[in-house]
């Protein structure tokens, strides 16, 4: 402690012995304890450690606790004015005020600005700093806020919690010089790092709710994110959704409008052959129904419905399919050739959905033939059952594909077409690892390529 007069620091005066009590906040020990408190010389200062204990030891928050200390420290020390500042982001703010009760009115005005010079020669001298006088010491009586406060006596302690500072006990008094006697310094010196204990614990608590509070920011963003991904996912779907409809309705529609021409074809011969356009028609009805189920398919993939599964014969399903394709074949030149399908072939699964993969595939291979000779385009659909799969090859003489490009010709959307969309080996892949299954695609040592679908017995 450095004092402007040279006065030596001191401790607290000589104690005088008093009887312990377990309890002096109990009920029955606190007379007792008041009574041996007033035969003492330093009456005032115990009964102001022992409000500073009992502010430490009882709960309260720690503004509270910041408040009773500093109030402690000003009945202590017998200050009129008194404030706790606490180092913040480089600068000095309040923490907590008070003033005296026995301060007139007009002296009890809050201050504007804290006395800054004097806490940072505290800091700067460690060890506290006191004035006698500040009005008439020679280094302070021209510091701007001397000259509007007027203080007197003069007290400053730096507040340390485990060794770093964090504030500054503040007291003055506005009346008389060296008010703030040896004894008096050494209390205010005891109270100094019990604020500092709340300070750090206030600094901690206001550290946490700021992180709560950042942290509840980060949720609310994170919610926020997460709905609008899924409002991005749920769009994303119904896209695909739409996307898939017209792809895989594209070919009903077509062989429908291929069997409509040939129909009116076969009526508009000079002797009409109805049984040919009869059939034509019944191939309409039949497209028709196929459209309809294959819409009812996607919605339900869509939704992550349940497949309906039923037994059915899969050589013959595959025969259909071709049958289905043969019209739009021979309009492209494509000439299919389907072997290993003459014997039945029980598969449990979708029907309409398998054989609408398979058409997916017949189509991909012959649209990849554009480029080749007529009389060359050539597509074999290939079904061999083994003990324990059926395996399925579908293959072409086409342009064949970029192995650079394998790993995303599943991506839904990604395509190589000039006018694809992306959507049909996305849904054929689905398709059949809906029923287990696996779909592969390898270029042949030939040119073109082929396309594989091996279909476990535990779908069958």
């Amino acid at each position: 402690m450095t004092n402007e007069l040279d006065d030596a620091c001191s401790t607290l005066a000589a104690r005088t012995p008093w009887k312990s009590l377990a309890d002096p906040s109990d009920a029955e020990a606190g007379p007792a304890f008041d009574e041996l408190v007033s035969q003492s010389r330093l009456s005032v200062d115990m009964r102001v450690l022992r409000d500073v204990s009992r502010a430490m030891a009882h709960e309260a928050s720690p503004a509270t606790r910041v408040a009773t200390l500093l109030e402690s420290a000003l009945r202590g020390a017998a200050a009129t004015w008194g404030v706790i500042a606490v180092l913040r982001d480089g600068g000095w703010e309040a923490a907590a005020v008070a003033t005296a009760a026995n301060v007139p009115h007009a002296e009890r005005r809050p201050v504007d600005r804290l006395p800054v010079p004097i806490i940072a020669a505290a800091v700067h001298l460690r060890n506290g700093l006191v004035l006698h006088d500040a009005c008439a010491a020679d280094h302070w009586r021209t510091d701007d806020y001397v000259r509007r406060r007027k203080p007197r006596s003069v007290i400053c302690m730096p507040i340390r919690c485990n060794g770093e500072l964090i504030g500054a006990l503040y007291l003055e008094h506005g009346d008389l010089p060296g008010r703030f006697t040896p004894a008096k310094a050494a209390l205010v010196e005891i109270i100094a790092p019990h604020a500092g204990c709340v300070l750090e614990n206030l600094r901690l608590r206001d550290e946490l709710d700021a992180q709560r509070t950042r942290l509840d920011s980060v949720e609310a963003a994170m919610r926020e994110t997460q709905a609008e991904m899924d409002r991005t996912s749920r769009l994303t779907a119904y896209g695909e959704l739409a996307a898939s409809i017209v792809h895989e309705v594209a070919q009903p529609i077509t062989a429908i409008d291929t069997s409509a021409r040939a129909g009116l074809k076969w009526l508009d011969r000079g002797a009409p052959n109805i049984e040919a356009a009869r059939e034509m028609l019944a191939h309409i009805c039949a497209c028709t129904v196929r459209a309809r189920t294959i819409i009812g398919a996607l919605r339900a993939r869509a939704r992550r419905a349940a497949p309906v599964c039923a037994v059915f014969d899969l050589a013959d399903a595959l025969r259909e399919a071709a049958e289905i394709l043969e019209s739009t074949l021979d309009a492209m030149k494509v000439n299919l050739r389907v072997d290993g399908c003459a014997s039945a072939i029980p598969m449990r699964g979708e029907r309409v959905s398998l054989q609408q993969a398979i058409i997916s595939l017949l189509m991909n291979g012959a649209e990849s033939m554009i480029g080749t000779p007529d009389g060359k385009r050539v597509i074999v659909l290939t079904c061999e059952s083994a003990r324990n799969l059926v395996r399925i090859r579908i293959d072409d003489n086409g342009d064949g594909f970029d192995p650079q490009l394998a790993e995303r010709l599943f991506e839904p959307l990604f395509t190589t077409k000039p006018h694809g969309m992306g959507m049909g080996l996305a849904i054929c892949k689905s398709i059949v690892e809906a029923h287990h299954g696996q779909l592969d695609l390898a270029p042949r040592e030939q040119g073109g390529t082929r396309a594989t679908v091996t279909l476990p017995v535990a779908s069958m």
